[in-house]
């Protein structure tokens, strides 16, 4: 099958204008003012060639073609104004206005103008009113609307680039959101569960009977294990599902805090709370716990859920020997990033979370809405 050729936008306006130039020619309109003189048949040829070279040259050459066409104007206005160099010379000002530089943009836009009202006051004066007001209209036809139709393409251009750049801002945001999102997952997913695991492991080493603490360390390896294969599948997926935990998902962490020797106490349950309300808490509360095991071994643990109408809350504490570090919010061993994650979950669901000494506890208490289907 026969390809079509394509040609840019250039080459099918330049010819255009050389056939036009032949239909005026054909038509004998080829000048615009007859009783100067015209042209021979050559010097038409030449002149057509001329305009159509240029013309392709413009949008590569804008200051080069710029000059080349006002001398050939110059230089043919004597013997009548050929109108197909004029023609030419309209796209050639279009080309100059959307691709040339800022500086010849502004003596291009200024002496067109310049030149439409000098030439339309000139022939009022010199010759007759109407025809400069003929040649005022001539000159806003070959010269000033170029300067529109260029204004009005670097406007859109403008706006389109303004648009990519507010969708490349919004990809940007939304990829360094999703990261974000991923790394709050992992963090929860694996930071707490291999943090006891190390604790555990240096409790089994002391302990008189380790097969307490390794079961608790198989658990939380399980766990985890399990928690990573969940996000494992959600990212490999198309949606934007973030990976769930249920209540009983604290499990692990409760066995792990019992086996350093802290006496771990849980009243309340999520039955009856949205899922996505399910899954902050019992991340939050996770990582709390995960929190006293690794700084307060062997201190007793209190997690209290309390639903009173719309409102959810939960209280983890934890005693302290020496509450500085946790005082400072950096409990998680991490600078602050499980606290971090804390707060940023209870925000998503429109809640709050702190966290901070009180007494001789460390306490961290969260706030949500319930807003059920």
């Amino acid at each position: 099958m026969m390809s079509i050729p394509r040609f840019s936008s250039t080459t099918v306006s330049a010819l255009g204008t050389l056939v036009v130039g032949l239909l005026l020619w054909v038509s004998g309109a080829f000048t615009l003012i007859q009783g100067w003189g015209g042209h021979s048949a050559p010097v038409k040829i030449a002149i057509l060639v001329a305009a159509f070279v240029v013309q392709l040259a413009a949008p590569r050459r804008p200051s080069a073609a710029l000059a080349i066409m006002v001398v050939l104007i110059a230089l043919d206005l004597p013997s009548g104004a050929s109108l197909p160099l004029w023609i030419s010379f309209t796209d050639v000002i279009f080309a100059v206005m959307t691709v040339g530089s800022a500086r010849l943009r502004r003596f291009v836009g200024v002496a067109c103008f310049a030149v439409t009202v000098a030439g339309a006051v000139a022939v009022a004066l010199a010759a007759d009113p109407r025809a400069g007001v003929l040649v005022g209209l001539l000159g806003v036809a070959f010269l000033v609307s170029p300067l529109g139709y260029a204004q009005s393409v670097h406007a859109t251009i403008r706006a389109a680039r303004a648009e990519q750049s507010a969708a490349a801002a919004e990809h940007a945001a939304a990829l360094a959101e999703e990261r974000r999102r991923v790394s709050r997952e992992l963090h929860d997913t694996v930071a707490g569960h291999v943090s006891a695991i190390a604790i555990l492991a240096e409790a089994a080493r002391e302990a008189p009977d380790p097969k307490p603490v390794i079961a608790s360390m198989r658990s939380n390896s399980l766990a985890a294990l399990s928690e990573l294969r969940e996000m494992i599948d959600v990212l490999a997926a198309d949606g934007d599902d973030t990976p769930t935990v249920r209540w009983s998902s604290l499990a692990p962490f409760v066995t792990a805090a019992e086996a350093v020797g802290s006496a771990v106490e849980v009243h309340g349950d999520t039955e009856g709370l949205p899922l996505a309300i399910e899954t902050v808490l019992t991340r939050i509360a996770g990582e709390a716990l995960a929190n006293a095991t690794r700084h307060e071994p062997g201190q007793p643990v209190a997690v209290q859920l309390v639903s009173a109408g719309e409102i959810v809350e939960m209280t983890v504490s934890n005693g302290l020997t020496d509450g500085r570090a946790m005082a400072r919010g950096e409990g998680d061993g991490s600078g602050g990033n499980g606290l971090r994650n804390m707060m940023i979950r209870a925000e998503s669901i429109g809640g709050s979370a702190t966290a901070g000494v009180e007494g001789r506890r460390w306490v961290v208490r969260v706030r949500v809405p319930v807003v059920r289907a």
